[in-house]
């Protein structure tokens, strides 16, 4: 750690919003990335590239603060030392299971964690970052920075840095016309008509796991051709196959959320800062589930489209903005404590991991993939990523083994699901 002045910086409206996730025991606020390597890293250039990004993004070197009162992020100097480690060991996927599940320590910092898993060969490349930063698409936007650095570190020639300019939510209205502002803030939405169903989980706040299933290039290509023929994303195949197997479990359709980047408004779906952009949708086809995988897609395409063209989902997370700004921190954080309340069971699409800006060097990355945040049962995510066309299904939880054996038979049949309609 640098011993040097410190600075403080402005907490945003979802920082707190991801903070109280972790306080009302919904999820913890870390994210997670694993990229397989071809072969072994530079580290002490590693090293430096991560000195050179907390320059640019010094909350990954800050501790989170929070008093009665008011909340703020301070700069505590923590260098690569404290955020860059390696272990070599011959049982690679062990050290990488035990490494993506440990949580971020808001409150001491650093908000990054970074390991390097080293075998005779080769380097598996494990990060952490707060949820509180940024959501996925920010944490992608950090890898691709981060990648950029590494890669043109000699030259010093980094075309990605990011700033923190802005991080607010509001930066999003920027896109709108008045009347469509005016529009958004008269609308209504139904965001606090959540489904009560929900998975009977034990539940162990000691035990956190990631369970994930992947899924070929062949397969998914498959999928996309698939979605292609009726005119339909790949997003919604996925959630079809969601909701089927849902179906399966609770014996009628259950109405999903899901989570939807407010960046498709910004031009070059680029924010001003890393932070958390999101918003949800509900995905509600009724209570039909059809009589086949063909008639559900239909019902979950045409549900979605309306969905996303209705831009009264912006509503909910810029009026929280707009309170954190006016009523003293203490009565915001009351507020969203005790009325806000999170589904049960959601769906989340990271979406593509880009190749093409994901590169160290000349070392080629063989596969990759991000999770979300680690659920407190009884709540429940299905998150996918996808790397070079290999997607990755997962579903994480403090949970015990009896939990984990619920969820392994669910993405067991998620992807038979998938595997049946092609």
């Amino acid at each position: 750690m640098l011993d040097n002045q410190s600075f403080n910086y402005k907490v945003e409206a979802w920082d707190i919003l991801q903070h109280l996730f972790k306080v009302k025991s919904i999820n913890d606020h870390t994210l997670h990335f694993v990229a397989v390597l071809g072969e072994k890293l530079d580290l002490e250039r590693l090293r430096q590239a991560v000195n050179i990004s907390a320059d640019s993004f010094p909350l990954i070197r800050s501790s989170f603060n929070e008093t009665k009162n008011k909340c703020y992020w301070e700069d505590k100097g923590y260098t690569s030392d404290d955020m860059v480690k390696i272990l070599e060991t011959s049982n690679t996927d062990k050290s990488i299971n035990e490494f993506i599940c440990k949580e971020i320590d808001a409150l001491n910092g650093p908000q990054l964690k970074i390991l390097v898993v080293r075998n005779e060969k080769s380097d598996t490349l494990c990060v952490l970052i707060n949820h509180m930063l940024c959501d996925a698409a920010g944490f992608k936007e950090y890898l691709y920075m981060l990648s950029d650095i590494y890669s043109n570190i000699e030259k010093k020639l980094y075309y990605s840095l990011v700033s923190m300019n802005n991080r607010k939510i509001s930066q999003i209205l920027k896109a709108f016309s008045m009347h469509d502002k005016l529009k958004i803030m008269l609308s209504k939405n139904d965001m606090l008509s959540l489904d009560p169903a929900k998975f009977e989980l034990n539940g162990n706040f000691s035990n956190p796991f990631i369970e994930i299933r992947m899924v070929s290039k062949e397969h998914f290509c498959k999928i996309k051709a698939y979605a292609k023929k009726y005119g339909a994303t790949v997003n919604d195949v996925i959630l079809t196959a969601y909701i089927r197997v849902l179906f399966q479990v609770f014996g009628r359709v259950v109405t999903t959320t899901c989570t939807l980047d407010m960046r498709k408004y910004l031009p070059n779906r680029r924010a001003d800062g890393l932070c958390n952009l999101c918003t949800n949708l509900n995905c509600n086809i009724g209570s039909e589930i059809g009589t086949d995988f063909e008639q559900t897609l239909i019902k979950v395409k045409n549900t979605m489209d309306k969905e996303k063209s209705n831009i009264a989902c912006i509503k909910s997370i810029n009026l929280l903005e707009k309170l954190f700004y006016v009523l003293p921190y203490k009565v915001v954080r009351n507020i969203v404590k005790e009325k806000f309340a999170n589904p049960f069971i959601a769906f989340t699409n990271i979406g593509i991991l880009d190749k093409k800006r994901l590169v160290f060097g000349n070392i080629e990355i063989t596969k990759a993939y991000m999770t979300g945040s680690i659920k407190y049962s009884p709540y429940f995510q299905l998150a996918i990523s996808t790397f070079d066309d290999q997607a990755a299904f997962s579903v994480n939880l403090y949970g015990t083994q009896s939990d984990r054996n619920t969820i392994s038979i669910f993405l067991d049949k998620l992807i038979e699901e998938l595997n049946n309609c092609m």
